[in-house]
């Protein structure tokens, strides 16, 4: 099921991290869905603050990441943090330099200087 989309605006190259801002599609309570699926399925949440309806999931195993293509993209996996009032973010971690470069080529060219 697709829950949302995001641009990766943002890296930490070195480390094989990409993060960005997530667009949820057709969801009403972001922060909701996520406790739901985390609770459910035994996912680890380090911060929940209901009241807020903040919350810092640890890697959601089943969040997958596809390109534009549909195509999977491989990591060590995603986690979502954030509050409704002020957004949620996805972080993919472990990626391997050799997707950075294909895929993230642009945070790759601005770390390393290789424009």
């Amino acid at each position: 099921m697709k829950i949302g989309t995001t641009e990766f605006e943002f890296a930490d190259t070195p480390m094989g991290v990409v993060f960005g801002k997530l667009k949820f599609d057709n969801v009403n309570s972001p922060y909701e869905l996520i406790k739901q699926y985390c609770v459910k399925n035994g996912i680890g949440i380090n911060d929940d603050y209901p009241d807020d309806k903040f919350i810092n999931t640890m890697i959601i195993p089943e969040l997958k990441v596809f390109d534009s293509e549909r195509n999977e993209l491989k990591g060590w996996g995603a986690y979502i943090i954030g509050m409704e009032s002020d957004g949620f973010e996805i972080q993919f971690g472990g990626i391997t330099s050799d997707l950075m470069k294909l895929e993230f080529k642009h945070h790759y060219d601005k770390y390393y200087k290789t424009e």
